[in-house]
């Protein structure tokens, strides 16, 4: 079976910013340490672009999941869902990327 093509309804989004939070947390191992990180997550679910990107994937019968720098999700693959990647960029904003894939 062929993937879907969606990039025609959501490549309008490509670009756009989105606002995101990044956090200095420390694991506490007590085997190796401990190890500072970053971690990322939206400053505002309810952000306009992310609403209409809900909002289109909706319309066309579909779920829209984000990825970002560092989130971890499942593997599963689902017919019905579209994964929008939003990608930090060199002036250390984070924006929607062009890469939207079904699954």
């Amino acid at each position: 079976m062929k993937p879907r093509d969606v990039s025609h309804i959501f490549n309008k989004f490509a670009g756009r910013e989105v606002p995101m939070v990044e956090e200095k947390k420390v694991h506490h191992s007590p085997y190796s340490g401990d190890h500072e990180y970053t971690q990322v997550k939206l400053a505002d679910p309810n952000d306009p672009t992310v609403q209409e990107m809900r909002d289109a994937a909706r319309k066309n019968g579909l779920k829209l999941r984000l990825w970002w720098p560092g989130i971890a999700g499942t593997m599963d693959f689902r017919t019905d869902r579209v994964n929008a990647h939003i990608e930090k960029g060199a002036d250390g904003k984070y924006r929607v990327s062009k890469r939207f894939n079904i699954g």
